[in-house]
C-alpha cells in the first residue's frame, strides 16, 4: 500500500495487522527451523541432543528492531533473507550443533513455507470476517424478500422480480466461493537445494509428512519450487470473491443514482461545489479497496511462472505480491462490510420502478423460491 498520509485512512480503513508482517515472517522461519530438527531427530537424521539444542537456541532468538535491520541488510546483499536468521539461531547455539541446523533444506523452503503459514491465517480471519455480523445482516435483508424489484439488463428496466431474487443472485456465488476457502490447502514446502530432497533419500516422504504435522500445515505430495499450483490455487479462489464483491457493489452504486435511490447511504460524501450532493463515498471506497486487490492478484499470476528450478526474479515479486495481497484481502472484506452497515433498502423506491409493469406483477411472486435457497447456502455456512 503507497504511504499517503493524507489517503491513509481512505485507503486503509480499518487498519490491518499483516499476517506477512517482519516479525511473523522471522518467527514462521524460526519455528520452521525448529520443527524440522525436532522431526529430523525422530527419523534419525541428526541427534536428538541436536535437535533439543536447536529448539532451545530458537527460543532464545529476540525478533526485534536489530534482528530485523541485519535481515534486511542480509537480503539487499544476497537476495533471501533466511542467511541473516539462520546466522541469528547459531549465535545461539553451541557450535557443536551447528552442522545439525538447516540440513537438508534451501531457503525457498522456508520462505515459501512462511508464505503459506501466512496465507493459512489469513483465510481463517477472511472467513471470520464473514460470518456472524455479515451473515446477520443478509438475514435481515431477507425479511424484504417478498417486495417487488426491478431487474435491469444492459442498465435498461427489463421486468419485475422479488428483492429476494436480487439478494440471491448477490450473495450466493460469494457464499459458495467462501466454502471453497475450506477446501483450500497450506502446504509446507521441503525440496532442499534443487528440489529433489537428496539430503534425505527414501526418508525425505516421511520428513514431509511429519513437518507438515508439526506445523499444522499440508502435505502437497511432491515438491513445488518449480509448481506453483498451490500458491495460484488459494489466489484463484480469492480473486473469485473479490470478483463477485465488484460485481455486487457495482450494482450498489448504480442503485444509490440519485435518479433511481434504490438504495440510500447513511453518510454524507459532500461534494465541494455542489452543495446537493450525497456522492456514495462509501460504496466508491469499499470498491476501490476490492480493486487494489484483484489489481495484486492479476499482477501476481503474471509472473507465476517460473524458470528453471528457481527463478528469483518471478519469485521475489511473488513475495511481493503476496505481503500486499495479505493487508488488501482484509482491507476489501473489512470495507465491503462496513459499507452493508452504512445502507437502507428504499422500498418505495423500488415499488415505484417496479409499478409501471402492473400486469406482470404477479409474475415476480415466481422468483420468490430464491428466498429460501440463500437461507439454506447461509445455514450450511454456519455448520
Amino acid at each position: 500500500m503507497i504511504d499517503r498520509k493524507i489517503f491513509r485512512t481512505y485507503w486503509g480503513y480499518p487498519q490491518v495487522n499483516s499476517h506477512v508482517s517482519d516479525v511473523s515472517f522471522i518467527r514462521a522461519i524460526l519455528t520452521y527451523e525448529s520443527c524440522l530438527a525436532s522431526c529430523q531427530s525422530s527419523l534419525g537424521i541428526i541427534p536428538k541432543e541436536a535437535a533439543q539444542a536447536i529448539h532451545e537456541a530458537v527460543n532464545r532468538v529476540r525478533v526485534d528492531d536489530g534482528l530485523i535491520q541485519q535481515v534486511d541488510s542480509s537480503t539487499a546483499e544476497n537476495g533471501i533473507p533466511i542467511i541473516a536468521v539462520v546466522e541469528a539461531i547459531k549465535e545461539q547455539l553451541d557450535q557443536s550443533y551447528h552442522p545439525f541446523l538447516h540440513v537438508g533444506v534451501t531457503s525457498q523452503d522456508l520462505i515459501d513455507t512462511a508464505h503459506m503459514l501466512a496465507l493459512q491465517q489469513l483465510t481463517k480471519d477472511f472467513q471470520q470476517v464473514f460470518s456472524g455480523n455479515f451473515q446477520s445482516l443478509v438475514k435481515s435483508w431477507l425479511e424484504h424478500s417478498d417486495w417487488i424489484c426491478m431487474a435491469r439488463t444492459r442498465q435498461q428496466q427489463a421486468l419485475p422480480v422479488t428483492f429476494g431474487y436480487k439478494l440471491y443472485h448477490w450473495f450466493s456465488p460469494l457464499v459458495d466461493s467462501l466454502k471453497i476457502l475450506e477446501q483450500l490447502r497450506f502446504p509446507v514446502s521441503l525440496g532442499g537445494p534443487v528440489g529433489d530432497m537428496r539430503a534425505f533419500g527414501e526418508q525425505g516422504k516421511v520428513l514431509t509428512e511429519k513437518l507438515a504435522e508439526a506445523l499444522g500445515m499440508d502435505d502437497f505430495g511432491a515438491v513445488w519450487h518449480q509448481n506453483r499450483q498451490p500458491v495460484l490455487e488459494i489466489v484463484n479462489v480469492y480473486e473469485r470473491i473479490l470478483m463477485q464483491l465488484r460485481k455486487i457493489l457495482q450494482d450498489w452504486i448504480f442503485l444509490a443514482n440519485s435518479e433511481i435511490a434504490e438504495l440510500r447511504l447513511l453518510t454524507k460524501g459532500k461534494s465541494s461545489a455542489m452543495a446537493h450532493k450525497n456522492n456514495p463515498v462509501q460504496l466508491e471506497q469499499a470498491m476501490v479497496l476490492v480493486s487494489i486487490a484483484l489489481d495484486s492478484i492479476q499482477n501476481y499470476k503474471k509472473h507465476a511462472i517460473f524458470s528453471s528450478e528457481r527463478d528469483g526474479v518471478s519469485w521475489t515479486l511473488e513475495w511481493y505480491y503476496l505481503s500486499a495481497l495479505d493487508s488488501q484481502l482484509q482491507l476489501a472484506a473489512h470495507g465491503f462490510l462496513k459499507t452493508m452497515h452504512l445502507m437502507e433498502w428504499q422500498k418505495e423506491a423500488l415499488g415505484r420502478h417496479a409499478s409501471f409493469f402492473q400486469h406482470q406483477l404477479q409474475e415476480a411472486v415466481l422468483s420468490k423460491g430464491f428466498k429460501e435457497e440463500l437461507l439454506r447456502l447461509l445455514l450450511s455456512e454456519e455448520d
